[in-house]
């Protein structure tokens, strides 16, 4: 465990950038691993797990929405309950891969070295993290 970092990949065939972790990659509080949507054509970082207060219920902000250049993490929020305990245990909450644009999408997880959602040639990893996060 420590901090988790993005990447970028590029395609030098169609041209294809991306910014994922290229994999599983894990900060203090979640687990990620980046995958591969066949409807969309995209990879994507999406959480395997979270550590949260035990009384949280996960929220969606803006569901059906979906930039690639902002994190997951912002477009869900944690909520508990204001009269549970102050000091409740923080546990994994564990989460199935799914399409960030659409559940119903066809995806797997991927791993770097790995190839282009759009052309199928392998992907380019920049050498140095584009982001580091926790």
């Amino acid at each position: 465990m420590g901090v988790g970092k993005t990447y970028l990949f590029e395609c030098s065939l169609c041209q294809y950038r991306t910014r994922v972790s290229g994999g599983a990659d894990s900060g203090l509080h979640c687990e990620i691993q980046t995958i591969v949507c066949r409807n969309c054509r995209e990879l994507y970082d999406v959480f395997t797990r979270q550590h949260r207060r035990e009384d949280s219920v996960t929220l969606i902000k803006f569901p059906g929405f979906h930039r690639p250049e902002i994190p997951p993490v912002v477009l869900q929020q944690s909520v508990f309950n204001p009269s549970a305990k102050p000091l409740a245990r923080l546990v994994w909450h564990d989460s199935e891969i799914a399409c960030p644009v659409d559940p119903k999408h066809t995806v797997e997880a991927w791993k770097d070295p790995g190839r282009c959602p759009r052309c199928g040639n392998f992907l380019d990893k920049n050498g140095f993290p584009f982001r580091a996060w926790d």
